[in-house]
């Protein structure tokens, strides 16, 4: 069985460019991918990476929605 993704790059990405809590928060479910694919937790490290998956997805809609508000009131 393969490590599920751990999603660091796109929680960083989040993290920078759309919404600073949602980030962090994909970035904490990211780490604890690998912590609990190390420790042979394999469904935990596969909830892990849906919670980390949908935190940055989640961030990046509401980023967007934010930047969008931004701009359209700027």
């Amino acid at each position: 069985m393969a490590k599920p993704p751990t999603y660091w790059p796109l929680s960083i990405v989040v993290f920078l460019l759309f919404w600073l809590l949602f980030g962090a928060i994909a970035m904490y479910y990211s780490a604890q991918v690998n912590a609990r694919w190390r420790y042979g937790d394999v469904d935990g490290a596969n909830q892990a990476s849906r919670s980390a998956r949908i935190v940055n997805l989640i961030g990046i809609g509401v980023g967007i929605l934010f930047w969008i508000v931004v701009i359209a009131a700027g």
